[in-house]
């Protein structure tokens, strides 16, 4: 990245027809602020055309914000604010911004219900691409919880937030429209949204102004290393902002401090949308102490695809929301991978009951079971390759029964599985059934029906392998390990003509698949019958019904 250190403020450049005019961001060489520059379009555009794939790919991480550890655990905050605040006369909605995937909502819903049962509450997924929240709509695993009045989907633009549109119930939530509590969940959002930039030079403050280079259109956002950044005099600073960094420009070395503008305007859309009290639980990448804000030489744009994202300054958030009177809770500890943080402010009734109980408390829970944490150790969990089984369900509970932690042990488990005591194998099928329950598919290449079929199997439970393996080979019909599997759950129920042709479908479907061969030939000997293709049920007749989720 070059970074030019020059005083004056560049003069604007004609509109030229580089792809920065296009997406509105003035000529190369014009210099902008960082709030205004074509940066924000462009990743727009990015998410925006990236509707439907986006998340089932390694593309923007999502792992570590939607998975049952992090929902569990925010399931507890949500309770325990709920909990320190005036009820009010409403029931609690929570708002969850760029809801990606939806699988954090899904998770974190169910992971509500069972820690309160009795807890009456609406929760609201929300993006700015009107195509994916269709898909949320529209997706299988949301039905029964939109069934029970606990979810409902709704457009938000978080550059222009408005009124919420409610797709399910029909409803309008708009500012001051609510009278109960609001929780608002930010993962992974804040460090895309627009934020603003200012350097501390020798004391004094200026602002920082980005030139962006002359890039093809479709370049990747790599190509966004070329930012060239200068520094203006007489930095346009909001009243609001005035008090935080005129304290940066006191204490801080020479160094480039960005403001999450679009970050603080979803905590004012939160509050405003109640006259309870609100709580915004924000995760993502960022600084939480002055000190992580020094000797920064300018802003780090971190490439994802074709979009980007930024450090978030969390310092910044918990000293405006501080300023207003409102309470801040960042981690007590630096954070590996994931800042999570709290910020509540007070409603018409009042606040907090105990602050200083409240923020020890979050703070005791993102170091027990907090993402951060979970996170660094959870390589750990995997096992290895000389795991036994009481270490691998260890691993399974302490994740909550993460479903992608199973396709990393499945390997090690089928192997002690057939072995496993009769004692300890009900606690496995209530675990697999677990692993199930908190599946929530977002396009990812993996057959997890499969994978628990295979499971079952392995432990001699074939009635309950052939319940998943027939929705494997529903979704997955042209895959031979899946009427391999289905074959071995059938010999394991002695219905061995069925076995037999899904021997000969697994052969049919991929001819080297050698397995398959010897399962055939041994259900022709147990069979006592020769190879006979009028056996074969052709590819294109459905041979088993899917019985849903």
């Amino acid at each position: 990245m070059t970074v030019t250190m020059t005083t004056p403020t560049p003069a604007a450049a004609p509109a030229g027809k580089s792809i920065a005019s296009l997406l509105g961001g003035g000529s190369p060489g014009s210099a902008r602020r960082l709030a205004d520059s074509g940066l924000w379009d462009r990743q727009r555009q990015f998410y925006q055309q990236q509707a439907q794939t986006l998340w089932g790919t390694a593309m923007v991480p999502h792992g570590i914000t939607g998975n049952p550890r992090i929902a569990a655990t925010y399931a507890r905050l949500v309770v325990e604010f709920l909990r320190s605040v005036p009820a009010g006369s409403g029931r609690p909605h929570l708002v969850e911004f760029g809801a990606g995937s939806g699988r954090f909502a899904f998770l974190l819903v169910r992971a509500l219900r069972a820690l309160a049962p009795g807890l009456d509450f609406t929760y609201v997924a929300t993006d700015f691409c009107a195509d994916r929240v269709a898909g949320w709509a529209a997706h299988p695993s949301f039905h029964p919880l939109v069934d029970q009045g606990l979810i409902d989907f709704a457009v938000l633009d978080a550059d222009r937030p408005g009124p919420l549109e409610l797709l399910a119930s029909g409803r309008t939530l708009d500012a001051g429209s609510l009278d109960g509590p609001v929780v608002g969940i930010a993962n992974y959002v804040f460090d895309t949204l627009r934020h603003d930039s200012y350097a501390v030079c020798g004391g004094e403050l200026h602002e920082c102004r980005v030139t962006l280079p002359d890039l093809p259109p479709g370049a990747p956002a790599s190509a966004l290393g070329e930012l060239t950044w200068d520094l203006a005099d007489g930095p346009v600073v909001p009243p609001e902002l005035s008090g935080v960094l005129q304290f940066y420009a006191d204490t801080l070395d020479d160094t480039a401090v960005l403001v999450p503008t679009g970050g603080l305007r979803c905590l004012d859309f939160v509050s405003e949308l109640t006259t309870g009290a609100t709580c915004m639980l924000v995760a993502d990448k960022g600084h939480c102490r002055p000190v992580e804000l020094c000797s920064q030489p300018a802003p780090s744009v971190v490439p994802h695809g074709n979009g980007f994202s930024l450090m978030v300054n969390f310092d910044l958030l918990a000293r405006v929301v501080r300023e207003r009177g409102g309470v801040a809770v960042l981690p007590r500890e630096p954070a590996r991978s994931l800042v999570v943080a709290a910020f509540v402010r007070a409603g018409r009734d009042g606040g907090l009951d105990d602050p200083e109980r409240f923020t020890a408390w979050v703070q005791d829970q993102l170091v027990d079971t907090g993402p951060d944490n979970y996170f660094t150790v959870r390589s750990l969990l995997g096992g290895g390759a000389a795991a036994d089984l009481d270490t691998m369900l260890a691993g399974l509970r302490l994740s909550r029964f993460e479903p992608g932690l199973l396709i990393e042990l499945l390997p090690r488990l089928l192997d002690v599985l057939p072995t496993t005591p009769d004692a300890t194998r009900g606690e496995v099928e209530r675990s697999l059934l677990q692993l199930w329950d908190n599946w929530f598919p977002i396009g990812e290449p993996i057959d997890m029906a499969l994978c628990l079929g295979l499971a079952f199997s392995a432990m001699d439970r074939f009635a309950r392998a052939v319940d998943f393996l027939e929705l494997s080979v529903k979704e997955h019909p042209d895959s031979a390990p899946a009427a391999f599997a289905m074959g071995v759950a059938r010999r394991g129920l002695r219905d061995l003509r069925a076995a037999r042709e899904w021997a000969q479908r697994a052969v049919t479907l991929e001819p080297g698949f050698g397995q398959a061969r010897v399962l055939r030939a041994v259900l022709d000997e147990e069979l006592d019958t020769p190879l006979d293709s009028s056996l074969v049920t052709p590819l294109d007749t459905p041979l088993v019904t899917g019985r849903g989720r």
